[in-house]
């Protein structure tokens, strides 16, 4: 069952880029996104709200900007909204691909009509209304809220270590079905344990042959992606700067990436 490997490496080739370019994305205080109202709120209790006409309160008092400061908080709040939509898109469509190539896994190993591909379906439809939940409200809208992220983390370990306990439940229910197989495919080839092992591996390379271009393009999404909040994370260092009334503002952290 070491082939399902693969299949789980689909999923999180969405959230890490290569070994070279880690991202690793942290909260540090809270960051609202809703109503299209952004509301950030330091570890020192400051509150900064940037509404949808783009103006800035801090601690209930507006702040008055120049040009070149109103346009680095435009840009700074668009690239927010813009972000929040491409991370739930790409972990949603590694969701959908790691849900298919697991239904072909085992629609080969166990044939058509399996209570394990419903399962699959279930558990991982699950896990994508659930993400759906971490990024929308009910109308469809953005809601984004940090608070609701485990241990500050963005697409924390605890959304992968879901993952994997939906493939760990799936395997332990079906494995008698599976050990029932394999019983099988053994008789049917004599009991010759190197030739199934060979039609597995030659299975195996087929399905990551299949699946090899939409990991490679969730891969360099998640690229992109990375790159963005790492643009995020820029911003905010130059307005923490620039702008006196913001110099608590270090809620997003971006770390182990270099723009």
């Amino acid at each position: 069952m070491h082939k399902l490997i693969f299949c789980t490496a689909l999923l999180f080739s969405s959230m890490a880029v290569s070994a070279e370019q880690q991202c690793d994305v942290e909260f540090d205080g809270v960051m609202q996104l809703e109503d299209q109202v952004l509301t950030l709120t330091t570890t020192q209790d400051d509150k900064i709200v940037i509404n949808q006409s783009k103006q800035l309160w801090v601690n209930g008092t507006k702040t008055q900007l120049n040009v070149n400061q109103q346009a680095r908080l435009d840009e700074f709040y668009n690239s927010i909204h813009s972000v929040v939509p491409m991370a739930a898109n790409i972990a949603s469509d590694a969701i959908e691909l790691a849900r298919y190539a697991l239904h072909e896994t085992f629609t080969q190993l166990l044939g058509e009509n399996n209570s394990v591909v419903d399962d699959i379906s279930a558990q991982l439809g699950e896990l994508k209304r659930e993400l759906d939940r971490s990024f929308y409200s009910d109308d469809g809208s953005i809601n984004l809220n940090s608070a609701h992220f485990e241990d500050g983390e963005f697409l924390s370990g605890g959304f992968e270590q879901k993952f994997e306990q939906a493939i760990e439940t799936i395997v332990a229910h079906s494995i008698g079905q599976i050990m029932i197989a394999i019983g099988s495919e053994l008789i049917f080839s004599d009991g010759d344990v190197d030739d199934f092992e060979q039609r597995m591996e030659t299975f195996a390379a087929n399905i990551e042959q299949k699946f090899e271009h939409q990991g490679e393009a969730l891969e360099a999404r998640a690229e992109v992606l990375c790159a963005s909040l790492a643009n995020i994370d820029r911003l905010e260092e130059k307005l923490q700067n620039e702008v006196p009334q913001l110099a608590n503002m270090d809620v997003l952290q971006v770390k182990h990436y270099a723009m």
